[in-house]
């Protein structure tokens, strides 16, 4: 129960406000120093895991991980709503989402492998170790895109004018004008009921098939890296697949996410109720890998909307928001979870279907919600860039 509910909301919960700070300097200076120093406090605490002792030393050095990663999602994202029109956007988003999951993938073999072999610290420097080196390196790699230089609205007058820089910045005023914007709400909104299954998923479903459904340790982790491996495909061809629905009615990417949502929960529910006599492993791994395909559609697809219904100065603080609200559902859901099985007897499976029907089919819904708003949001802030008004602000701020 502590490395599920106390671990994970230090990780996730501690890194949601952080990213606040840190997506409003991504709307104010420049973003590469900022993204390279971000990504390092995220990686040397996870190194540091090797000297871990007490258990408070853990949770301190999670907490300091999740503060960072929660807060370079909003930087990433800033950058490629500079780099990329939004006829690309889903696309691109798609292979942030597969590096993502090809990445959860890894840390999930290794942890399944080398843990029971050299011990629960050595996954934490196979993984971090790499990572700290490849970051080193970007600092020589990364080149800054200009603000603005993809937007529609402002291409005449990158056009017309050939010194041209697009010098608007965040503002208070800027900040509260996010909530004005009725797709952003709804993208906050499914937040926190989106990601309780993730967090059955994610936290709970690998010790569940193991201690509740006699699989080994590593039948277990073979079903977990086949709906990790099925997030990979699914997050890139929903990407593709989003930008395809997009390119040819803009409303109808939401009806792609709407609809993948509520189909992802039969997958999941079945995992959760499997009885004996079980299925053969390559069945079950079948249903995790399509569970994982169908739930990875929506991510980059939510990620490009938010692109396009927010101007290049308010990105980075948008995505912020857009990760508290996803790291609060996240980080609460398995607290929420433990409280749950411990007043009903510590009934897992009873817990996990609830929080998977109701979180999946509340999420759902918004995103069938979304499509009725979208399209109007975006061509409201393409006639204010135009017009050199900017995005929304609020009158008191």
């Amino acid at each position: 129960a502590k490395l599920g509910g106390e671990i994970s909301f230090a990780f996730f919960v501690m890194g949601g406000p952080v990213s606040l700070l840190v997506g409003w300097l991504t709307d104010l200076t420049e973003r590469k120093a900022l993204f390279v120093g971000l990504i390092l406090l995220g990686e040397c605490p996870a190194l540091a895991t090797i000297l871990v002792t007490e258990y408070w030393h853990l949770l301190v050095l999670r907490a300091i991980t999740g503060i960072a990663i929660g807060g370079a999602m909003p930087l990433v994202f800033s950058f490629l709503g500079d780099m990329y029109p939004s006829k690309e956007r889903a696309t691109t988003s798609a292979l942030v989402s597969l590096s993502i999951g090809v990445g959860i993938t890894i840390g999930q073999l290794v942890a399944g492998f080398a843990g029971p072999l050299w011990g629960w610290r050595m996954p934490f420097v196979i993984v971090s170790l790499p990572a700290v080196c490849l970051t080193i390196a970007s600092w020589w790699v990364i080149v800054e895109p200009e603000r603005g230089v993809s937007e529609e609205g402002l291409q005449q007058r990158f056009e017309e004018q050939e010194e041209f820089q697009y010098r608007e910045r965040i503002t208070p005023g800027k900040a509260c004008g996010i909530f004005a914007v009725p797709s952003n709400f709804f993208v906050f909104f499914q937040g926190i009921p989106g990601c309780l299954p993730w967090a059955v998923i994610v936290v709970f479903l690998n010790d569940f098939l193991t201690q509740d459904k006699g699989l080994t340790v590593q039948a277990s982790t073979l079903v977990l890296t086949a709906l990790n491996v099925g997030g990979c495909f699914g997050a890139f061809f929903g990407g593709v697949w989003g930008q395809m629905c997009y390119n040819w009615r803009r409303h109808s990417i939401t009806l792609l996410m709407g609809g993948s949502t509520l189909l992802g929960i039969f997958p999941i529910v079945y995992l959760v109720t499997l009885a004996e006599p079980l299925p053969p492993l390559w069945a079950i791994c079948v249903v995790a890998f399509l569970g994982g395909f169908i739930g990875y559609i929506t991510g980059p697809n939510v990620r490009a909307i938010l692109l396009n219904v927010n101007a290049p100065e308010t990105r980075g603080t948008a995505f912020a928001v857009y990760n508290l609200m996803d790291h609060l559902g996240t980080g609460l859901g398995p607290g929420i979870l433990v409280l749950f099985m411990s007043a009903t007897g510590d009934d897992r499976k009873s817990a996990f279907i609830s929080a998977v029907v109701a979180g999946w089919a509340i999420c759902g819904g918004t995103w069938l919600s979304t499509g009725l708003v979208m399209t109007r949001d975006e061509d409201r802030l393409q006639k204010r860039l135009e017009s050199g008004e900017g995005p929304h602000t609020c009158c008191f701020a």
